[in-house]
C-alpha cells in the first residue's frame, strides 16, 4: 500500500509550475492521497489538479475568509483532512529604513498570518491524528540584510507553529516547520543564474548545491508520516547552510536579491 493511500491532504501555495507546493502537491499525490492545491492563480494550481486528480481552489493565504473556505471545500470533496502543508510565501526586501511600511505589512499578511489562519482553519476540519507542516525559510535564523520584515514573519511562523504543537497536542495533531533553504525554483531564477550570486550563495552550502523542491517536500511528507514521532520543531531542509551562514552584502550586490525577490512577489 502506498504510504498515503485514500488520505485528504491539502497543500497551499502550489500555482507554479516546479514549485515548492507544485511539487510537494504531486509528491503527496503519488503517494495515494486525494490532494486539494489552492494559491492566488486559479490557473496554476487548475493545471496542477488536472494532472494529480484533485481539487483546485483559489485562495490567498492573507484572507482568513478564503483559507477556510478552502478548508472547508476539501474536507467537503476528499473527506477529513489527514495532512495539510502550507507552502505559500513571499518574500520582500527592503533595508529597514526605507521599506514601505505596507510592504511590511503584507510580509506578515502572507508569511505570518497566512499560517496562523491555516492552521486554525485546517485543523477545524482535521481528523484527530493527522499532521501539519508550515514551510518557512533560512531566513528566519540567518539574518541577511534587506531581509528583516521577510524573515522576521518567518521566524513568527515557526514560534506559532511551537505553541499551535501544544494547542492541538490533545487532539493528537502534530505541527512541524520545514525550514528552507535555497531551492532550485523559479522563484531562485534570477540569483541562480546571476554569475557571482551562484557562486557565493553555493560558497556557504556544505554540499554545494542548492535543495530541489521534491526534496522539501518529501521531507514535509516524512513530517506528516504517522511514524514521525516528531511535533513542534522546524527541520532544516538546506544541505547544510545553516551550519555556516548566509550571503552578505559586500560579497553579493543588494540589487541581484531585491530584484529576484521583487520578481518572486508577482508571480
Amino acid at each position: 500500500m502506498l504510504p498515503f493511500q485514500d488520505k485528504s491532504a491539502v497543500v497551499l501555495g502550489a500555482s507554479a509550475r516546479g514549485g515548492t507546493g507544485w511539487e510537494t502537491a504531486k509528491l503527496v499525490a503519488e503517494q495515494g492521497a486525494r490532494v486539494a492545491v489552492g494559491a492566488r492563480s486559479i490557473d496554476g494550481v487548475r493545471e496542477l489538479a488536472g494532472l494529480t486528480g484533485g481539487l483546485a481552489v483559489r485562495c490567498d493565504a492573507s484572507i482568513e475568509a478564503e483559507v477556510a473556505a478552502m478548508a472547508e471545500a476539501a474536507a467537503a470533496a476528499h473527506g477529513p483532512i489527514d495532512i495539510a502543508i502550507m507552502a505559500a510565501g513571499v518574500p520582500f526586501v527592503g533595508m529597514i529604513d526605507a521599506i514601505d511600511p505596507e510592504d511590511v505589512k503584507r510580509a506578515f499578511d502572507i508569511n505570518f498570518f497566512g499560517p496562523f489562519y491555516f492552521i486554525k482553519h485546517m485543523a477545524r476540519h482535521m481528523r484527530d491524528g493527522g499532521a501539519m507542516v508550515v514551510i518557512t525559510s533560512t531566513a528566519a535564523s540567518m539574518p541577511v540584510p534587506g531581509y528583516s520584515s521577510y524573515g522576521s514573519a518567518k521566524a513568527a511562523a515557526q514560534v506559532l507553529v511551537e505553541h499551535a504543537a501544544l494547542e492541538y497536542a490533545p487532539r493528537n495533531i502534530r505541527i512541524n516547520a520545514v525550514e528552507a533553504g535555497l531551492i532550485d525554483t523559479p522563484m531562485s531564477k534570477i540569483l541562480l543564474e546571476h554569475e557571482v550570486a551562484r557562486k557565493v550563495l553555493l560558497k556557504e552550502i556544505p554540499l554545494g548545491r542548492p535543495v530541489t523542491p521534491r526534496q522539501v517536500g518529501a521531507a514535509c511528507l516524512w513530517l506528516c508520516h504517522p511514524d514521525a514521532a516528531v511535533t513542534g520543531d522546524t527541520l532544516n531542509v538546506d544541505n547544510g547552510n545553516h551550519l555556516r551562514r548566509n550571503v552578505q552584502p559586500e560579497e553579493l550586490p543588494y540589487d541581484v536579491m531585491a530584484a529576484n525577490a521583487d520578481a518572486s512577489s508577482k508571480k
